[in-house]
């Protein structure tokens, strides 16, 4: 459980700081919307799935 939660953790440490060079990608594609509503998801499961994990939900 404690390897998931460290994994967890550094993805949300990941997706929390700006990749400039997929931003740059993603507005060069037209989907900078898109790709901050995906990052968006992706935390917000990872949190829920920490919280559970913490709890003994998923364990």
């Amino acid at each position: 459980m404690q390897l998931q939660l460290d994994a967890i953790n550094l993805m949300l440490r990941d997706l929390g700081v700006p990749d400039h060079a997929l931003l740059h990608r993603a507005a060069f594609r037209g989907c900078t919307c898109e790709l901050a509503d995906l990052r968006a998801e992706l935390i917000a499961y990872l949190r829920q799935r920490r919280e559970r994990l913490r709890s003994g939900e998923d364990a």
